[in-house]
């Protein structure tokens, strides 16, 4: 028998908060975007067991090379997908892997990208609903990555254009919104006031220095998210401080 919904999103947030490790980057920049850094499964899997994470974000192929090795970790295997080889600025992700597969190779949830406010918007409604359809039929939570674009924007990291992105995931079916930082507590008070789902912080741009890391972590907490979905901050430093970065933020996150 299927595990409801609801138990599978308790196993990733048992205390209605998470911090989860996303490595589906090198789908949409390439290898080439992190020279010199080791991207193998095994790696990206070991460190985010030794820093004890609450899930892990993966493309399916990851998956399926990591599954033994995680054990229990809770994986959420990433549906949509995009390159930056496309010359498409309008930017849309299509489905590249279905729920019934990743449900199959024991996901406990599934995530997906909309580029609001892109010249696509619209055939990216139509690809969530196709999804949503399919995640009700499996039981599968889905994490939205509500991400701002269009050309009427000046920055991505918006506030206002962020505090809508995420809002209009929660209306439309997001179980948990990933969304970017606004940069301070005041204006991110506001997306997290009027996002009735869980609203989780994406890691963002490289972070040199791991206080500022910790700094961005104990603000978002502080104004009411549900923890943080963590990347390139985390895999592209040497293990050791992976890992124990990793260990500090899960300290915030679920103090």
């Amino acid at each position: 028998m299927f595990k409801s919904k609801e138990k599978k999103l308790k196993e990733i947030m048992k205390d209605g908060k998470a911090l989860l490790l996303a490595f589906d980057h090198a789908v949409e920049h390439g290898p080439s975007a992190y020279e010199g850094i080791d991207l193998s499964p095994e790696r990206i899997a070991r460190i985010a067991l030794e820093g004890k994470v609450d899930g892990i974000i993966v493309h399916i192929g990851v998956a399926k090379k990591i599954k033994r090795v995680v054990g229990k970790l809770p994986i959420i295997v990433k549906l949509t997908a995009r390159t930056s080889l496309t010359t498409d600025e309008n930017q849309i992700q299509q489905i590249v892997t279905s729920v019934k597969e990743a449900r199959d190779i024991g996901a406990n949830a599934i995530a997906c990208t909309i580029y609001f406010g892109s010249d696509r918007e619209a055939e990216m409604f139509k690809i969530f609903e196709e999804i949503k359809q399919d995640a009700n039929k499996y039981k599968m939570p889905i994490f939205g990555f509500a991400y701002p674009r269009g050309k009427k924007l000046k920055s991505k990291y918006d506030p206002d254009a962020i505090r809508y992105a995420a809002r209009v995931g929660a209306e439309i079916g997001f179980d948990v919104v990933k969304t970017y930082y606004t940069g301070d507590k005041e204006s991110f008070s506001k997306v997290v006031k009027d996002c009735f789902a869980p609203v989780l912080v994406a890691g963002g741009p490289k972070i040199s220095e791991e206080k500022d890391v910790l700094k961005v972590v104990e603000d978002i907490m502080s104004v009411g998210a549900a923890g943080v979905a963590i990347g390139r901050n985390i895999w592209m430093r040497n293990d050791e401080d992976a890992i124990n970065l990793l260990k500090e933020i899960r300290r915030i996150v679920h103090k």
